[in-house]
């Protein structure tokens, strides 16, 4: 920490970047306090909280959660940690309390995108990322009331910040990044078991690193010790991928009741359920209420579209105006677009159910911002080098 702070001292970025994440953590609860509960609280979530409390507090005597309604198949765990804690200290208040809570998921996703845009483009792009999060009207609203999608996309946007990490600390990766990455994949299996699709990106992003490292070495001079240390680099990226799975996905159900049960065939059961909900609800899409189950194939697009800030999308056109300038970052510029192009296009593709708007895309938003700040930071970046260059014409002269 002394190090790290003695590099970033001089750097006004990085005290921006500090006294606004500082700010944020006060502020969000503060603002979430006044929140209205949403439509699932009251008659859903506050009570599977309570329902997975007893369960744990009876030694599974108390089998009601696994019963109440179809949420058997969500893990709950932010549910069950405001239960908790609302018991702990005897809270009147537990819809204000659980807001708070949410305010701080939030506040957790905006600060991993922060960082997310920190290791790739720096602290100016780290502080851009902040704010246009910060500033989103939709994500911010969800920060205070929704405990479900909130919570699972700050888990995501702390794993892919600890899968990058892992990546630029790779072969000489550090404990703390491991146990962090293992931690919070775990805890987003423990909101949803959607979260698995972060074994998908960690499994893709490990051997697309894999191939561009065997390319580098096929060019450089040492080919003699290609084979030898290709093996060396595949097997240890292989023990350290394994196991974060397994770790990750056990620490996972320790807070879910039903995949106590089974802990393979019960997650896997419910992965299926969430892929395709069975129930289906009315949506207000296109002036008409329709079925969710028989929306057309582009609403998730459309409504992202729609509902998001233009300056987000300004970004976003940046970003990939520039991108391609920055080589060195080529592969860490794939893992933010494939973290926010992928999700949305897989609901697009799969046909999934989607309830209230892209709420279940919400976990992709945060990086599609971290894309935008990026692309902001490297607009700012070229404006500068061309207005520099005209600067140093006259003295060349």
């Amino acid at each position: 920490m002394k190090q790290f702070l003695k590099q970033n001292k001089n750097n006004p970025w990085f005290w921006v970047f500090f006294i606004f994440i500082a700010s944020t953590l006060i502020i969000m609860p503060l603002m979430s306090i006044n929140a209205g509960n949403s439509g699932d609280e009251d008659p859903f979530q506050i009570p599977q909280g309570k329902n997975i409390v007893n369960y744990f507090k009876t030694h599974g005597t108390d089998t009601t959660c696994l019963t109440f309604k179809n949420l058997k198949y969500y893990g709950s765990s932010p549910d069950a940690i405001a239960e908790y804690w609302n018991r702990a200290f005897n809270v009147e208040n537990i819809s204000k309390s659980r807001h708070i809570f949410n305010a701080l998921y939030g506040w957790i996703a905006i600060l991993f995108a922060g960082l997310i845009a920190y290791l790739i483009g720096g602290w100016r792009a780290s502080v851009l990322t902040l704010l246009l999060l910060f500033l989103s009207p939709r994500f911010l609203g969800h920060s205070f009331n929704n405990t479900k999608d909130t919570p699972f996309a700050a888990g995501i946007m702390a794993a892919i910040y600890f899968m990058t990490l892992f990546f630029k600390q790779f072969p000489k990766v550090k404990i703390y990044t491991l146990l962090f990455l293992i931690l919070f994949i775990a805890f987003a299996n423990s909101v949803r078991i959607g979260g698995i699709l972060l074994y998908a990106y960690f499994g893709l992003f490990g051997l697309i690193y894999l191939i561009m490292t065997y390319w580098q070495m096929r060019r450089s001079k040492n080919k003699m010790r290609l084979a030898p240390t290709m093996l060396s680099i595949t097997s240890k990226m292989l023990l350290y991928g394994l196991s974060v799975a397994i770790i990750s996905y056990f620490l996972g159900l320790l807070l879910w009741p039903y995949a106590l049960q089974a802990p393979i065939k019960n997650p896997l059961e419910a992965f299926n359920e969430m892929s395709k909900f069975s129930i289906s609800i009315r949506q207000l899409f296109e002036s008409s209420l329709q079925w969710s189950d028989n929306l057309p194939w582009y609403y998730t697009p459309k409504y992202i579209l729609m509902t998001i800030p233009i300056v987000i999308l300004l970004g976003l056109i940046l970003f990939f105006t520039f991108i391609w300038k920055d080589k060195k970052n080529y592969f860490y510029y794939f893992i933010i677009f494939f973290t926010f192009f992928f999700p949305v296009f897989w609901v697009v593709y799969s046909g999934a159910h989607v309830y209230h708007g892209w709420r279940h895309t919400l976990f992709a938003y945060p990086s599609m911002v971290v894309a935008a700040g990026l692309g902001f930071n490297s607009a700012i970046e070229w404006i500068t080098q061309k207005i520099m260059k005209k600067e140093d014409i006259p003295q060349k002269l």
